[in-house]
């Protein structure tokens, strides 16, 4: 059995090589404390130092290199799943019925002012930049603020979905020269835009959820660090 000083140098050990990530430090000093002991018990002549650099030749050339990439790539693919997972939920019911109002009155109001649907794109996108950027660095300061760093939800998802309606600020062009069966640019676009704009509100409220349950897995997950903090 390792003492805590013997602990404390492999989380040391992993800093000078490298490994910024507390979460990845955790797992990987685990692995190593482990895999040390067995040297030990194998070679009980063997030093802890020697055979912490037998365990650490073990991981090749490369070192931790290739386990912190995929640390990464897995913390990614783990927010994404996480985010269109609450996304799917917004559509269950009864949380549903929340996509339905909203597209009601969206089409209710441009279907008597049509005008307004540029208005409503341009305001919702406005007000979706603060309440993004507010998730983001909450959850950032709450993070800096532990003292450590830790693989957190994937922001390049997170950005794509603030820039989605961009895409779209032209969206009416779309329907221009749209002409068929018995239906009219206006008569498409009009629930086209209910239809889109509900959905990115429904968006939103899924990023947010997506925020909060990281920042909740982090207070449940290492509460050595985030109790302190409150």
């Amino acid at each position: 059995m390792l003492s805590l000083e013997q602990i404390e140098f492999l989380f040391t050990f992993c800093r000078k090589h490298f490994v910024y990530y507390y979460d990845v430090q955790i797992e990987l000093v685990d692995h190593l404390a482990n895999a040390v002991e067995e040297e030990i018990k194998a070679d009980p002549k063997i030093s802890f130092e020697k055979a912490l650099e037998k365990v650490h030749q073990s991981f090749g050339v490369m070192g931790f290199a290739p386990l912190v990439t995929e640390k990464q790539k897995m913390a990614e693919k783990q927010s994404r799943k996480l985010f269109w997972m609450l996304f799917k939920e917004q559509f269950k019911w009864p949380k549903v019925i929340t996509f339905f109002v909203l597209s009601a009155i969206m089409f209710y109001i441009f279907s008597a002012q049509a005008f307004l649907m540029k208005w409503f794109l341009a305001v919702i996108v406005l007000l979706s930049w603060p309440v993004f950027l507010f998730g983001i660095l909450r959850l950032q300061l709450i993070i800096r603020r532990s003292g450590k760093k830790f693989l957190v939800m994937n922001f390049s998802l997170i950005s794509s979905l603030i820039l989605l309606p961009t895409y779209l600020i032209n969206f009416s062009h779309l329907f221009k020269e749209v002409s068929f069966l018995n239906y009219t640019p206006e008569n498409i676009l009009i629930p086209g835009m209910s239809i889109f704009l509900s959905v990115y509100v429904i968006t939103i409220i899924a990023v947010l959820q997506t925020f909060s349950s990281e920042r909740n897995s982090l207070y449940l997950n290492y509460p050595e660090v985030f109790s302190v903090i409150g």
